[in-house]
């Protein structure tokens, strides 16, 4: 290819890129309604196992080493599918990803939910990009798995999760460029950005949502041993002032009644507390604001320094461990939907008016073949509830 060819290839993909990032600015996204006197939005994260094929154990447990021991560089993709926790998981989460679903669906037809908030980690394990492949599990792990009932109209309000980065800018593009194109109830934004912000309008009041790409934020993911350090989250973490200025304007510029911050890590956790999204929280604190969030995959609610986390990390792989097995480490911990055994499958429900939102925790009964490992009598009620009455500032 001559220097004028390669000049010429790289105009072309300026330019498709430019008309790609219009063409989402433009397009009309499905909305939840405006002017409701309670608007009720379901919290989701953590849920997209469906349709993931990890790489065949004899490539994994023989072949792999192998290439390791001879010095080839493996992408980070091949490493994380061989990932044997979550090789372990698969059969059972995609079997509790589907009955979640329904679940979640039963719930919401009785809630009458309009609109989805998710926090991140939407498909396992190593995400999805502009290919045939990534295609066909957005197809299947996404738009066919909520697609009856209150799902088919109802808009999700989008996030990024540690997995939905391993492949980097191009995975970033498929859910914040292609995915709102492809079904127009998959809401990232109209900038291509994997950080935005969304209003929920009622009658007398307003909801601000900001929501940030917290794979930005963390250290960890700068090592090279990390599978989600790469290009993307290299550059994200060298300008994460930039997300961080977005929330502190956005808060700043709005008037609204609440105020949310959107991300997947967790700040507070009963697992690992993610300090360095402290810049981040800092800015809630300062507005009286609440935390949505996910990564560990349980449910759980802390209050610490007079803010609201509410973890819903449940719609796929529940683990125990992440809410360490339903044992309180300290009064900041309000609930937590896990035993010794398991911790169970569920979502939250925010009813939001200008009085109050109204949140509630619903927690599926986990019955198996082997015994009920999370009993819960009447899983279509909420196993614990709470209310927020403090405007944001």
């Amino acid at each position: 290819m001559t220097s004028w060819s390669r000049l010429s290839f790289l105009a072309l993909l300026v330019l498709q890129e430019r008309v790609l990032a219009e063409y989402v600015r433009t397009k009309k996204s499905t909305i939840a309604p405006v002017g409701a006197e309670v608007l009720t939005v379901g919290v989701i994260g953590d849920y997209g196992w469906t349709g993931w094929t990890p790489s065949p154990p004899h490539f994994c447990l023989e072949v792999l080493p192998e290439l390791q021991a001879a010095g080839l560089v493996i992408p980070n993709e091949v490493l994380n599918d061989c990932d044997p926790g979550d090789i372990t998981y698969i059969t059972n989460a995609t079997a509790l990803q589907l009955d979640t679903s329904s679940y979640v669906g039963q719930v919401c037809a009785m809630k009458n939910c309009t609109a989805f908030v998710s926090v991140g980690d939407n498909f396992y394990d190593s995400g999805i990009d502009f290919t045939t492949g990534g295609i066909q599990r957005f197809q299947e792990a996404w738009v066919d798995m909520y697609s009856q009932g209150v799902f088919e109209t109802a808009p999700w309000y989008q996030c990024l999760g540690n997995h939905d980065v391993v492949k980097g800018q191009s995975g970033i593009d498929f859910q914040t460029k292609v995915a709102p194109i492809y079904d127009p109830r998959w809401n990232f934004g109209t900038q291509g950005l994997p950080y935005w912000t969304y209003d929920l309008t009622g009658n007398d009041w307003t909801a601000t949502f900001v929501v940030v790409d917290s794979d930005c934020f963390l250290s960890s993911y700068q090592k090279n041993s990390s599978v989600y350090m790469n290009s993307y989250t290299e550059a994200c973490y060298a300008d994460k002032q930039t997300q961080i200025d977005f929330l502190a304007n956005t808060f700043a510029e709005s008037s609204a009644t609440w105020k949310f911050l959107q991300l997947h890590h967790p700040y507070v956790s009963s697992a690992t507390n993610e300090t360095e999204l402290a810049p981040l929280v800092e800015i809630v604190i300062q507005h009286n604001g609440i935390v949505l969030n996910g990564h560990d995959h349980c449910l759980g609610h802390y209050y610490a320094n007079n803010t609201n986390f509410i973890l819903s990390g449940a719609a796929g792989y529940p683990q125990a461990g992440d809410c360490n097995y339903g044992i309180s480490l300290g009064p900041y911990v309000k609930f937590l939907a896990a035993n010794p055994m398991t911790a169970a499958n569920g979502f939250v429900t925010m009813d939001i008016s200008n009085q109050s939102i109204n949140v509630e925790y619903y927690v599926r009964d986990m019955n198996f073949e082997n015994g009920d490992l999370y009993p819960v009598l009447h899983d279509i009620n909420p196993s614990y509830s709470f209310q927020i009455t403090q405007h944001a500032t």
